[in-house]
């Protein structure tokens, strides 16, 4: 055979095996590609023809020509075809003979040689319409795998070396076969946490599930569309995983390349609020019984929160994640701006209702309330910055009943660095007694008064948890809230209550006085809770709250129900910021100071 050499020296025909990632120039023709050992490019897959191809030049182009063996079926970019010409930096695919090749006129062998002989791909998904990789063979052939039959028509894979043309996925499957000695998914995924995260030590504490676990084992959420359905979580999650892989920012990468910031707990593999890790996070746990109005007094709280906290100490509240807290946002701002009390009137938290979410615990699913995280930071002080969890509970999760481990939503009160006791005095028979004449809608309506119990089982939760003795108690700062306070403060003897706050400081002493007079119209009328509230605590607090600083007015809805709401012209809540800011001049003294 006679063999030519370009008289444009500085032409020549790139040529790689995409198999075996083995790359070659071709500087001479004719030039026979095929498993003939006699060929000038052997290619050992099985099967292939002996000859599959022969390269001729012509000046400057380049001939491709299939032999008639493995011409059947063959494709030339993507489409069918038995020849190809290339010009100077031009490139082609040829999928021909059970072999993919590729090809490219280059005008510098430094150019084809430089990328070695080491496999790697890129990626291209038609749905984000973004390149991802690079990725060796054995990782390309996981992303090819992983593909559904709709994103192989579209997506396409490219060699290294190649910038403008490469090979639908649907056409090389082939070329990644399952490995032969890889465990099923499932299985593979059993390995990955065959040691469980051990839930009772850690740096951190989750706010969802309150497991600890410490820094190295957060999970990361990937980004990338391909990479949805979770293996606890469900087909409609993101992956979690534990990153190996980063950008230069420092950034996970998921498997696709995608810069992955978002952290998960490994526990319950909920999404944690940004900056988790940053900075401390307490729990403030509100217990209270059905329709005793958390919800309205929580809505109230994180509003007055944002006000007094900036006005009287420089203390910037807002949320850590909006997107997270915007069921919260939508109840204040329907409390807040509403005309009407059917417009401010919210619902009671169901326990299966949209202030709940389905996650893994303890290898069961269980509905769990989501936590609502605000950030505290403190003008030119950032090394203070904390964050505030607060939850939204049906009261039917403190009852005794409620505290299985398929219906664990309440156990934050065990973790929590603040708890927050909100009584209903007109539950009560020994107030109803004594606020005879007083017009509020709410006296009408009869309930079963369980608070003391519900204050009982908080305390065997608790200890239960956290492993104490009966006789026990803890030191975390307990606050009494009796709400209401319009229709019931009348009845301290002494007159008004001193104020709890003036400009940059909380008056401790204020605050004991009141409360050892709220706590003794308790002790007459109800020993019970005080009782109960100081066998839990040794640090308890009684404040006199109302959320809403009046009576609710009765109405009737568009659907003809008769319903209890407040009248948004009358609202002016009283003291409902007082008790957090009790607990945090104890937590942050240096945030929220108190004075003598």
């Amino acid at each position: 055979m006679t063999r030519s050499r370009s008289r444009f020296s500085s032409t020549q025909l790139g040529l790689l095996n995409c198999a075996t990632g083995e790359r070659i120039l071709v500087s001479t023709t004719p030039f026979v590609i095929g498993s003939n050992a006699a060929a000038d490019f052997c290619l050992p897959q099985a099967d292939c023809p002996p000859v599959v191809a022969t390269v001729h030049q012509r000046g400057e182009v380049f001939e491709v020509n299939l032999h008639p063996d493995a011409a059947l079926n063959s494709l030339v970019d993507g489409a069918p075809g038995t020849q190809l010409l290339l010009h100077p930096q031009e490139e082609h695919t040829v999928l021909a003979g059970g072999v993919a090749l590729a090809f490219r006129s280059v005008l510098s062998a430094e150019d084809w040689q430089s990328f070695g002989q080491e496999m790697s791909w890129h990626l291209y998904d038609a749905t984000t319409r973004q390149w991802y990789g690079p990725y060796d063979h054995e990782q390309m052939g996981a992303q090819v795998r992983r593909q559904s039959a709709d994103q192989a028509e579209d997506n396409i894979i490219m060699p290294a070396g190649l910038r403008d043309v490469g090979f639908f996925v649907k056409d090389v499957r082939h070329l990644f076969p399952e490995p032969v000695a890889s465990a099923p998914v499932e299985e593979l995924v059993h390995a990955v946490h065959a040691e469980p995260v051990n839930t009772e030590y850690g740096e951190f504490t989750c706010p969802t599930c309150w497991f600890k676990f410490d820094r190295g084992d957060a999970m990361n959420i990937a980004v990338h569309a391909s990479l949805r359905g979770d293996p606890l979580l469900g087909e409609d999650a993101m992956q979690r995983f534990h990153a190996t892989r980063f950008n230069d920012r420092g950034q996970a990468l998921d498997a696709l390349g995608l810069a992955a910031p978002d952290l998960a707990c490994p526990h319950c593999r909920r999404k944690l609020p940004p900056g988790f890790m940053d900075t401390p996070h307490h729990i403030f746990s509100i217990v209270g019984a059905p329709s005793s109005g958390k919800s309205y007094y929580l809505s109230v709280l994180t509003r007055s929160l944002q006000t007094s906290l900036y006005q009287n100490f420089g203390v910037t509240f807002r949320d850590a994640d909006p997107s997270e807290n915007v069921i919260l946002t939508q109840m204040r701002t329907q409390l807040f701006s509403a005309s009407t009390p059917e417009d401010a009137f919210l619902a009671k938290t169901e326990l299966e209702g949209m202030l709940y979410e389905t996650l893994p615990r303890q290898g069961r699913k269980v509905r769990l309330p989501k936590p609502f995280v605000f950030k505290l930071t403190r003008s030119h002080a950032h090394d203070t910055d904390f964050s505030l969890v607060f939850y939204d509970n049906a009261g039917e999760h403190f009852e005794p009943t409620r505290n299985s481990a398929d219906s664990p939503g309440a156990q934050h009160i065990a973790v929590a660095s603040g708890i927050f006791f909100l009584f209903d005095p007109l539950h009560n028979t020994e107030f109803r007694a004594r606020l005879r004449g007083i017009r509020d809608p709410q006296i009408q309506s009869r309930r079963l008064d369980q608070q003391d119990v519900i204050l009982a089982e908080t305390e065997v939760r608790i200890k239960n948890v956290l492993g104490l003795d009966s006789r026990q108690t803890i030191d975390t700062p307990f606050a009494v809230m009796v709400g209401k306070s319009d229709t019931w403060e009348h009845l301290l003897p002494g007159g008004p209550l001193l104020p709890s706050l003036e400009k940059a400081a909380l008056l401790s002493e204020n605050v004991r006085q009141n409360s050892e007079r709220i706590r003794q119209l308790l002790l007459e009328l109800c020993p019970a809770i005080v009782a109960n509230a100081e066998a839990i605590s040794s640090n308890v607090c009684y404040f006199a709250i109302s959320p809403l600083g009046c009576s609710p007015v009765q109405f009737t809805d568009s659907e003809g129900h008769v319903r209890i709401g407040p009248d948004p012209q009358s609202m002016q809540p009283k003291q409902v910021e007082v008790p957090s800011l009790w607990v945090l001049s104890q937590l942050a003294p240096e945030v929220v100071t108190a004075k003598g």
